[in-house]
């Protein structure tokens, strides 16, 4: 289930490799999902993982190897097996899971019933191991090489509530055991390592928050860039508060350890400039449209098929569609809203719940839908009248060069930044003062009783979109790279 940054980090594969340049993603997590995600966004063979790069396992492609580790164990061991759970004197012992059905984790309980280990599996190989104190608080992590040997340990000690805090990282690499007294420390060297055997490496952040403190660590002298994507500040305007996690990259440029800053914008990259005092900032479109996009007729679309598609979070404001929705339904019966997006993050558990109630309390279940997270959205834009977005800043927003691509018309709050520079308004679709939720109703219902507009608005995408064409992308990327001195 990727984001949007993944979407934009395999396209920009495609990108580099149009203009001759080797190029491939890095992962700082443990990915559990890599092969099916690999496999989702045609990037097989174009990832590094940092667990992955130290282990250097062995995956075994058949899932008939996950059944025979779970029969020696269980064997080994002589304990029952019973539907995925092994017992011993009627007491449970292992319980077993699967992930996209294969072997993923075996939990290891003892004679009393504590959880005391679990091991991780991923593709046939046993990578790392969970291990707990008798209050079941994580206190080592270790994870294993080819031949089942620890060469990544994670030790852990009691926080705040008994949380577990990392406090050590060890890495068994070049005969040598080496100490990190942070995740970001050891990032760092990592980075260092892959800097280290690519001379003419090129690096750019498109998680700020897990590489912008690891650029500052680097040892290794290499060209950094960080990519926005989405507002510098909390608000979305120049002259506002900067997330914190930005308020290091004047450091960081005056330092050289962050060489430039990439915005999908023309707008954006000019405040960055302002606000960061450098000549370094540049707009190069976050994605681009497909070429190959056949043209949908207005009239085989589905009527009044409003959609939106984005997380549901505080920022995207969606709580103003449902309410306009809901304030137009009287006038038109056919008229039907479809979220699609995350309807959850780690961050904020609250929009989603609240969005839901929100339609229940006004009894538009019927016509306002939740669809979650759909890995393809060819379908939803061919089929729509409108793609609404009320968010309240915006880096880029790729669901509308998305849906302009495929032709459908859209409306949108007039906020920085992208809104302004993919809809041409009057003529692809209509931009909203930002916020103004009474405007947004009278924008919707004006273009909702004339379909014809709408049926223009939709013709007319199909040709503007161009601007983003793979080949202007890929021009974009190249004379960025000309002006840095990053090629010839």
């Amino acid at each position: 289930m990727p984001s949007a940054i993944e979407i934009a980090q395999a396209k920009r594969i495609k990108l580099f490799n149009a203009n001759g340049q080797n190029a491939k993603i890095v992962e700082t997590e443990y990915n559990n999902a890599h092969a099916y995600a690999q496999r989702n966004l045609g990037t097989e063979g174009k990832v590094i993982n940092l667990y992955q790069y130290f282990q250097n396992l062995n995956y075994q492609d058949d899932p008939v190897i996950d059944r025979v580790i779970i029969n020696q164990i269980t064997q080994m061991s002589g304990y029952e097996l019973r539907n995925n759970a092994a017992y011993k004197d009627n007491k449970l012992r292992l319980k077993i899971g699967f992930l996209y059905n294969r072997l993923y984790s075996i939990d290891y309980y003892d004679r009393y019933g504590f959880l005391d280990r679990t091991d991780y599996y991923d593709q046939g190989c046993l990578s790392f191991t969970d291990f707990y104190e008798d209050k079941g608080r994580l206190v080592l992590t270790q994870y294993y090489n080819d031949n089942s040997k620890p060469i990544i340990l994670m030790h852990y000690r009691g926080g705040e509530g008994n949380s577990p805090i990392l406090t050590l990282i060890q890495l068994y690499y070049r005969d040598v055991w080496h100490n990190f007294d942070s995740i970001t420390a050891f990032r760092a060297y990592f980075f260092d390592e892959l800097a280290q055997n690519d001379l003419k490496a090129v690096f750019f952040a498109d998680r700020s928050e897990r590489t912008l403190y690891e650029f500052q660590q680097m040892r290794q002298i290499v060209p950094r860039y960080l990519i926005f994507h989405s507002s510098v500040t909390v608000d979305g305007q120049r002259n506002g508060r900067l997330f914190g996690m930005y308020e290091s990259i004047s450091d960081m440029l005056n330092q050289g350890s962050l060489n430039g800053l990439i915005s999908s914008t023309n707008q954006e990259a000019d405040d960055v400039a302002n606000i960061f005092k450098t000549n370094h900032s540049y707009a190069i479109p976050v994605t681009y449209a497909s070429d190959n996009i056949k043209p949908v007729s207005f009239a085989n679309r589905m009527p009044y098929n409003l959609i939106a598609v984005a997380r549901l979070s505080e920022e995207k404001r969606l709580d103003h569609i449902i309410r306009a929705v809901i304030k137009l339904k009287p006038k038109y019966p056919q008229l039907n809203l479809t979220f699609y997006g995350y309807e959850q993050s780690t961050t904020d558990k609250v929009t989603g719940p609240s969005l839901h109630n929100l339609v229940i309390q006004n009894h538009a279940q019927n016509y306002i839908h939740f669809a979650g997270f759909l890995n393809n959205l060819d379908n939803v834009y061919n089929n729509a009248w409108l793609e609404i977005l009320t968010s309240k800043y915006e880096g880029f927003a790729m669901a509308l060069l998305e849906a302009q691509e495929h032709g459908c018309p859209a409306v949108a709050y007039n906020v920085n930044y992208g809104p302004k520079e993919i809809i041409t308004d009057n003529y692809t679709g209509k931009l909203v003062q930002a916020g103004n939720e009474v405007q947004l109703v009278q924008t919707l219902d004006a273009l909702l009783s004339h379909p014809a507009i709408l049926a223009d608005y939709s013709k007319n995408a199909y040709s503007v979109v161009r601007k983003y064409s793979f080949s202007n992308v890929a021009n974009a990327w190249h004379n960025f790279e000309l002006r840095e001195n990053l090629v010839n």
